[in-house]
Order: C-alpha cells, then sequence, then structure tokens
C-alpha cells in the first residue's frame, strides 16, 4: 500500500520515497538524497533529479512511500 502524506520540511529524511515540492513555475517529484538544516529554520535539500533548493523549516511536502521488498505486506484475515 502505498502511503500519501503531508510533512514539514524539518522532518524530511533522506531515501526511497518521492516528496512533491510545488514551485511557482514547475513542481519537482523526486526523492532526497541529502537533506541540511541550516541556521535561522531553513533546510537545504538535495534531490536526485539534480534540484537543490532550500525551504523555510514549516514549509508543508507532499510525502509519498511506496512499499519495498523488504517492507512487511499485511495479510488478508
Amino acid at each position: 500500500m502505498t502511503t500519501h502524506r503531508i510533512i514539514a520540511a524539518s522532518s524530511l529524511r533522506p531515501g526511497l520515497a518521492t516528496i512533491v515540492v510545488a514551485l511557482p513555475d514547475r513542481t519537482i517529484r523526486s526523492s532526497a538524497l541529502m537533506v541540511q538544516p541550516q541556521p535561522h529554520g531553513v533546510v537545504q535539500v538535495a534531490f536526485a533529479s539534480g534540484d537543490v533548493i532550500t525551504l523555510m523549516a514549516r514549509a508543508a511536502v507532499g510525502y509519498i512511500e511506496s512499499p519495498g521488498p523488504s517492507s512487511p505486506r499485511r495479510r488478508a484475515s
């Protein structure tokens, strides 16, 4: 089952989940390779797509996590 959530940029962690960030001129849909908190309440994020952006720590981003091969699956009862 795919999990969709809205989280604060300060909660981002590098990994396989797809992060969705809507910008005024485009939308980034990629996984985060690097997440680095900076002073003054901002977070710098480097994406697998090659984009590097700085977000306010409380900015809302979409988080889409798909189950991988090692993820536990629920059994039907």
